[in-house]
């Protein structure tokens, strides 16, 4: 509903109306409704919610329209994201009220977009395609309201990446997963040089988060996002439904509790006990105040793992893990069907990806130079 015009004063500010015995106030960028407060607490109260909310939409004499829709439209959407992956969206949209802080929306156009693309993440297309969606996104919502003529993002185009192939050797990663936990450093002691080995205090979580990441085949999102509720013990199953296709294929697994899985589930018991704070959530992995593990936290820790493994030039990621397993799954007899399964996989094809890219088959053709 839009503001309407008043046909009699009533000492109210501009803009701002009683309804439901509260006072309300009509943005002018969108006009939604906002509550200020109930009648009852006040007219001071009222003025001081008003000038706090018209401080959010305020030019401030250098920011134009692009940064301020941008940050009207973080606050009416960033409710339909997950914890686990609000604050990297509210990250992106921080990146573009930044780059586009000068510009009002109408000066945004196919090329400013390439550009910031381009000279922000020229080598890591995964993170041009990821930016390019989140500005499609919201200068659709700005067409939808007005606030612009067209998409820009429409005639932008980004390469697709090419399909990783790295394969993790056995000797890497078991020499990544014990830096997780430890490292060793050189102290001279009493005037002799001595080799001092210290533990890494997140180290037992992730060594957990590796080694199930691992032993289940399942994306690294499902582990962080493991929860005690999906370990069904008495069935001797770990319930998956993946997170990345809940709104598409629906794929789910049932994981079998294998004596290595409950190993270190028990592990993790462990743990949980040892927290100072008692668990906020039902997590399987947590932090030390009983949160699940951010994707961030875990990229930071493997990519330490990697520095003291003195594997760092070798370009593991966290997700290569999910590709070994079922790359090595794969080598040991288990056919492209069970792997669909294991992968929850809705194509076939997909798992095929998983294995061409990683398991390079060897010729056995052998030729002799023809005869003079």
């Amino acid at each position: 509903m839009n503001a309407r015009r008043r046909t009699k004063a009533d000492g109210l500010p501009s803009r701002v109306y009683v309804r439901r015995n509260s006072f309300f106030w009509v943005r002018p960028t969108d006009e939604k409704w906002l509550k200020l407060c109930r009648v009852a607490e006040g007219e001071t109260l009222m003025y001081e919610r008003l000038a706090a909310e018209k401080r959010k939409v305020e030019v401030d004499g250098d920011e134009g329209s692009m940064s301020r829709l941008v940050a009207i439209y973080m606050d009416k959407f960033e409710g339909q994201y997950s914890d686990t992956f609000r604050d990297e969206w509210k990250r992106r949209g921080e990146d573009v009220r930044k780059a586009f802080k000068h510009h009002s929306v109408e000066q945004v156009d196919s090329g400013l977009i390439e550009d910031f693309l381009l000279q922000n993440w020229a080598d890591k297309l995964p993170t041009q395609r990821a930016m390019k969606g989140w500005l499609s996104k919201f200068f659709a919502w700005a067409v939808r309201r007005r606030h612009a003529q067209v998409n820009p993002c429409r005639e932008v185009e980004v390469k697709k990446p090419t399909v990783r192939d790295v394969y993790i050797p056995h000797d890497h990663f078991m020499a990544i997963r014990a830096a997780l936990a430890s490292y060793s450093y050189e102290k001279k002691i009493k005037g002799k040089l001595q080799v001092i080995t210290a533990k890494v205090p997140t180290g037992p979580e992730m060594q957990i988060f590796v080694d199930l990441c691992y032993l289940t085949c399942q994306r690294s999102t499902e582990i962080r996002l493991l929860r005690w509720s999906q370990v069904d013990e008495r069935a001797g199953v770990i319930r998956f439904k993946p997170t990345k296709t809940e709104n598409s294929s629906g794929q789910a697994v049932d994981w079998p509790i294998t004596p290595e899985i409950a190993a270190v589930l028990r592990r993790a018991r462990a743990l949980r006990r040892e927290l100072t704070v008692q668990p906020l959530h039902d997590y399987v992995i947590t932090d030390r105040r009983g949160k699940p593990k951010t994707a961030a936290a875990c990229r930071d820790a493997w990519r330490d793992g990697l520095v003291r493994s003195k594997l760092e030039k070798m370009d593991y990621v966290v997700k290569d893990i999910r590709a070994k397993a079922l790359t090595d799954a794969y080598r040991s007899g288990h056919g492209i069907d069970e792997l669909q399964v294991a992968g929850a996989h809705a194509d076939r094809a997909t798992t095929e990806d998983y294995i061409k890219q990683r398991d390079v088959p060897v010729s056995v053709v052998r030729l002799r130079l023809p005869a003079a």
